[in-house]
C-alpha cells in the first residue's frame, strides 16, 4: 500500500522538480544565446565600421586631391593671362595668343567644360568650350556678360594668386539650366594688371560628371551606397539620380538627405566626420576638407575661399548589418530547449525516485546504528552545520566524549585542533552546497584531539549522502599512533646509520646520485670530501670496540656541527665517512675539510678516561663534466689515501684536470 501511494505521488512531485530544474537552465541557455548574438553582432558591426571608414576616407582623399589640382590650374592660367596682357590703351592686343593658350590647355586637360577669361566688368573676353572631348573657341558674338553671376563678383574680391571655389551646382547658360544637366564646380582666380589693379578673372568650369560617376561606381550593390551631400543636405550623388540636385532643380526640392534619412542627418550636419547607426542602417561620413588639404601642401599653396562644403557618406543597409546565420541560430536554440526539456524531465523523475528511496533509508537508520556500534573504529555522522547526528561506542572510547556530550555539538570543535578550524569552515561551506570536499577523497591522515586535550594521529575515511534535500557526512576514525611510530622507526632504520645517526651508505648514495644529476643538468658546483680515522684499528685494539664506537659517534657529531644543513654527510664504511657539498668548488671544499680536520684534532672524541683524541685524513674532489658519482668517489678516495701516505692528519686535493 505504501509503495503504491509513493508511486502515485511521483508525477506531481516530478513536475514540480522539473520546473525547478528546467526554468533556470532554460534561462541560462537563452542568456548564453543572447550574449553570443550580441557579441557576434557587435563584432560584425565593428568590422563593417572599419571597412566603411576606409572606403569613405579613400573617396574623400581622391576627391580632395582631384579638386586641389584644379585650384593649381586656375592660379596657373590667371598668372599666364597676366603675363600675356599688355594694355596701355585699355585694349587686349595679345588676345589671340591668350586664346591659343587657353585652347591648348582645355584640349590637353579635357576636364573643363569651359575655360574663360572675363574682364573686370564681367564680360567674357576669351571662352573655350569642350564638347565630346574637343575644345573650340567661342565666337565673339556668342560671348556673354556674366557680371550678375555670384562667382564673378566673388572672384574679383580675391587677391591675385588666390582662388574662389563655387558651390557644386548645375550650369546655367543665358539664364536657364543647360540641358542635359552639367554638374559644375567653378574655380575662379583674379588676373593681376602688371601696372596696378586687376585685369579680370580666369574661370574654370570643372565638369563634375567624371568625379561623381566614380563615386557611384564605388558603391557595392547589396553591400553599401556612397553619397555626396552639400552643406544643406541636397543630394549631389544620392540613392536615386532622379532625386539629385534639389537645390538647382525646383521640382526636386523635396528630395534631400534631411528628408530621406532625417535621424542620420541630425547627427551628420553638425559634425565633420563620424559614424551613426539608425533604423536605416550604418552611416559613415567624412567632410571634404579641401581648405585643410590646401593648407597641408605648404606655404606655396594658393589661399582659397570655399562657400560650400560636402560630405562623402556611406550607408550600409540594416539587412547587411544583420547576422546571416540568425534564423539558423533560432532553430538550433529551439532544438536545444526541447532536448533539454526531455533530459531534465528524466532527471526530475530520477531525483524524485531518489528522494523516495532516501525516505526508506531513513527508516532503516536505527538498524544501522546497531551495526555501527559493534565496529572497532569510531563512526560519526554530521550534517551540513557540522552537528553530530550519530556517535558510536568506539567514538566514546577514542575521543572521551559520551554520546550525550557529543550529539548536537560541532564535531570539529570537539575533535579537531584549533589551527584546523579555518580550513574546516571553508570545507563545510562547500559541502553544504555540493556534498563534496577533500575529506571524501579516500583515506586521509589527520591530527585529532581528545577530550583531555591530548593529540594523536588518526586515519579518517568519510563519505557523503543526501537525505531530504540535506547533505550528511559519515566517517570512520582510527587511532594510528602505534602505526606511525613503527613507520618512523622503519624509516630511520632504512635511511640512517644505527650507530652514529648520520645517513647510511644506501641513503647517502641515493641522495648523492640525485645531487650529481642536478649539478650536471644546471651546471652547478659540487664537491666531495672523503675522510677516514687514522689508526682506528689501534683504538679498537687498545681500548675495545665500545670505545671505538664512541669515537665514531663523537666524530659524526663534530662533523655535523661544522657542515651546513644543505650538505650531505654519511657513514659509508667502518671508519670511513663522506660529505657531499652542493654549490661548493674545490678550494672552498678544501677549507671545509681543513676545518673538519682541525676541529677533530683538538676535540676529545671519547668521554672515557683517559681522554682519547684521534686525527683524520681527508681527500677532496670536485665534480667535473661527464663525471659519474663513482668517478667522483674514486677521485676523492685517491686523494684521501695520498693524505695517508703523506703522513696522515692532513687534507689532500685531487689532482684532476
Amino acid at each position: 500500500m505504501c509503495a503504491d501511494q509513493a508511486n502515485s505521488a511521483l508525477p506531481p512531485r516530478a513536475f514540480l522538480k522539473f520546473l525547478q530544474l528546467y526554468l533556470p537552465l532554460a534561462a541560462l541557455v537563452l542568456l548564453a544565446a543572447s550574449l553570443v548574438y550580441l557579441t557576434q553582432k557587435n563584432t560584425r558591426i565593428e568590422a563593417i565600421k572599419g571597412q566603411q571608414t576606409n572606403i569613405v576616407r579613400l573617396e574623400r582623399e581622391v576627391l580632395e586631391t582631384d579638386l586641389l589640382t584644379h585650384v593649381s590650374d586656375a592660379v596657373f592660367l590667371a598668372r599666364l593671362a597676366s603675363l600675356a596682357m599688355d594694355r596701355p590703351d585699355g585694349q587686349v592686343p595679345l588676345k589671340d595668343i591668350l586664346e591659343e593658350a587657353f585652347l591648348y590647355f582645355s584640349q590637353s586637360q579635357k576636364v573643363y567644360d569651359q575655360v574663360r577669361f572675363l574682364d573686370v566688368k564681367g564680360r567674357e573676353v576669351v571662352r573655350i568650350n569642350l564638347d565630346k572631348g574637343n575644345a573650340w573657341l567661342v565666337d565673339q558674338r556668342e560671348l556673354q556678360a556674366k557680371s550678375q553671376r555670384y562667382y564673378v563678383s566673388a572672384g574679383l574680391e580675391m587677391s591675385p594668386g588666390q582662388v574662389y571655389i563655387s558651390p557644386f551646382d548645375l550650369n546655367i547658360e543665358r539664364g536657364r539650366l543647360e540641358v542635359p544637366y552639367k554638374p559644375t564646380l567653378r574655380f575662379v582666380s583674379p588676373v593681376e594688371d602688371p601696372g596696378d589693379g586687376l585685369l579680370g578673372v580666369v574661370v574654370l568650369n570643372f565638369l563634375g560628371d567624371r568625379l561623381l560617376d566614380r563615386l557611384r561606381r564605388a558603391s557595392r550593390k547589396g553591400e553599401n551606397e556612397l553619397f555626396l551631400v552639400n552643406q544643406r543636405g541636397w543630394w549631389l550623388v544620392g540613392p536615386d539620380p532622379e532625386h539629385e540636385w534639389g537645390h538647382s532643380i525646383s521640382k526636386r526640392a523635396t528630395f534631400s538627405m534631411a528628408s530621406a534619412f532625417q535621424q542620420a542627418w541630425r547627427d551628420i550636419a553638425p559634425e565633420k566626420d563620424g559614424q551613426v547607426v539608425t533604423p536605416n542602417g550604418l552611416f559613415t561620413y567624412q567632410s571634404v576638407a579641401l581648405l585643410d588639404k590646401v593648407q597641408s601642401t605648404g606655404p606655396a599653396a594658393p589661399p582659397t575661399r570655399l562657400d560650400d562644403h560636402w560630405w562623402v557618406i556611406s550607408r550600409v543597409p540594416p539587412e547587411v548589418l544583420a547576422l546571416p546565420w540568425l534564423p539558423a541560430m533560432f532553430w538550433i536554440c529551439a532544438g536545444v530547449m526541447l532536448l533539454m526539456a526531455g533530459v531534465v524531465w528524466l532527471w526530475a523523475m530520477a531525483r524524485v525516485r531518489r528522494a523516495v528511496a532516501e525516505g526508506e533509508a531513513l527508516r532503516n537508520q536505527r538498524r544501522l546504528e546497531y551495526i555501527t556500534n559493534t565496529s572497532q573504529d569510531a563512526i560519526t555522522l554530521v550534517d551540513t552545520q557540522d552537528q553530530v547526528q550519530f556517535w558510536n561506542l568506539a567514538a566514546e572510547r577514542l575521543f572521551g566524549y559520551n554520546r550525550k556530550e557529543a550529539l548536537g555539538q560541532s564535531l570539529h570543535s570537539l575533535v579537531a585542533p584549533p589551527e584546523q578550524h579555518g580550513s574546516v569552515s571553508k570545507g563545510l561551506e562547500v559541502f553544504s552546497h555540493t556534498g563534496q570536499g577533500l575529506i571524501f577523497e579516500g583515506r586521509r591522515e589527520v591530527l585529532a584531539k581528545r577530550k583531555d586535550g591530548s593529540h594523536f594521529p588518526a586515519e579518517v575515511s568519510a563519505s557523503a549522502f543526501s537525505l531530504d534535500g540535506q547533505w550528511y557526512a559519515a566517517g570512520s576514525v582510527r587511532d594510528i599512533t602505534e602505526h606511525k611510530q613503527n613507520e618512523e622507526a622503519l624509516k630511520r632504520l632504512a635511511n640512517t646509520d644505527g650507530l652514529t645517526g648520520v645517513l647510511n651508505r644506501r641513503r647517502f648514495m641515493e641522495l648523492s646520485r640525485q645531487e650529481v644529476a642536478r649539478s650536471q643538468r644546471y651546471g652547478g658546483l659540487l664537491s666531495l670530501i672523503m675522510l677516514d680515522v687514522d689508526h682506528f684499528k689501534a683504538v679498537n685494539d687498545s681500548f675495545g670496540h665500545e670505545v671505538g664506537d664512541e669515537v665514531l659517534v663523537s666524530l659524526a657529531k663534530v662533523c655535523r656541527h661544522v657542515l651546513r644543513q644543505v650538505d650531505f654527510f654519511g657513514r659509508v664504511g667502518g671508519e670511513e665517512f663522506m660529505a657531499l657539498l652542493p654549490e661548493t668548488g674545490l678550494e672552498a671544499a678544501y677549507l671545509v675539510a681543513e676545518r673538519l680536520r682541525s676541529e677533530l684534532e683538538r676535540h676529545p672524541v671519547s668521554g672515557s678516561k683517559p681522554e682519547i683524541r684521534v686525527t683524520i685524513s681527508l681527500g677532496v674532489a670536485q665534480l667535473a663534466p661527464e663525471m659519474r658519482l663513482s668517478d667522483l668517489m674514486r677521485t676523492a678516495d685517491d686523494a684521501m689515501y695520498r693524505a695517508k701516505q703523506n703522513g696522515r692528519n692532513r687534507v689532500e686535493i685531487s689532482d684532476q684536470k
